[in-house]
Order: C-alpha cells, then structure tokens, then sequence
C-alpha cells in the first residue's frame, strides 16, 4: 500500500469521500481547540445525525461558536470541485437562515482539499432555491484560520 504525506493531493485523494470530510472537520477542531485558550472564545461540536443512525435529529451545523460579541453556527464542508458548491451538500440552510434572521452570525466553511484553500460564506448571503453557486467572486484563503478571520466575528 503507498502512502502519501498527509495533506497532500494524493493523500487527499486515496481517501474515501466520507473521510475526507472527517479530516476537514479535524483541522477545524484543531484551530477551534487552539482559539479555545482565549477567554472571549468557545465552541461546541454538535452531534452529527448520519453518525447517530437516525438517534439524533439533524442540527443546524456542524459546531456552533461565541466569539466576542459574536456567537452563531458553523457548517464545514470538503469539496473536490475548485469552485462550486451543490445545493444537496448544504440541506441546513433554511434552518441556518432562519437562525441569522433571529441575530445568529451564521456560515459554511469550505475546504477546496484539491486546491488546498478555503472559503467562507455568510449564509445570510446564500439564496435558496439554486443548484448550486459559483464561488470563483468569493476570497479564497490558504487556511481554515485565514478565512474565518476574515469574517472579523473570529
């Protein structure tokens, strides 16, 4: 069996899809475990429905977070495509919507593994309804904390 250095195009691609979204999570938790340390920072990982085989109800993210005076969920995805996000791959968005209409600051986290960079989006900014949308306009960044700072809730 060939083994690749980790994060690389080809580790990323000797993994299977449900995978690959596990470690993207993990350098999310990793940074999150890192910010945890300053006292104006918390966050929780929420319990994932899939994983709880119908015992658990689908949640609105992936991790809800307080920063400051900030506080709302976090949706992480890993996409293969360099630009383009499905539709079906963000399901919570009319939840996550209706959570940033009641004052929660709300967004997906989008790790292109292929690319090697990561994009954020408010949901707020996401509209229902599409098939997908075309995030070539969106900055992209070299890392998760990059772009979750360049939010300024982070």
């Amino acid at each position: 069996m060939t083994t690749f250095k980790k994060y690389t195009v080809e580790w990323w691609c000797s993994l299977p899809p449900e995978r690959v979204g596990k470690e993207t999570e993990l350098i999310v938790e990793r940074l999150f475990t890192d910010w945890n340390r300053r006292q104006s920072f918390a966050w929780h990982r929420l319990p994932d429905a899939k994983a709880g085989r119908g015992m658990v109800k689908a949640q609105p993210a992936d991790y809800m977070y307080r920063s400051g005076i900030y506080a709302g969920f976090l949706e992480v995805k890993a996409l293969k495509h360099e630009y383009r996000l499905p539709a079906p791959r963000l399901t919570q968005l009319p939840t996550l919507h209706k959570w940033t209409l009641a004052g929660s600051c709300d967004y997906a986290l989008v790790h292109h593994y292929m690319e090697g960079t990561w994009r954020v989006l408010d949901v707020a900014d996401l509209n229902t309804g599409v098939p997908s949308w075309d995030l070539r306009k969106t900055d992209s960044w070299g890392s998760a904390e990059e772009a979750l700072l360049s939010t300024g809730a982070f």
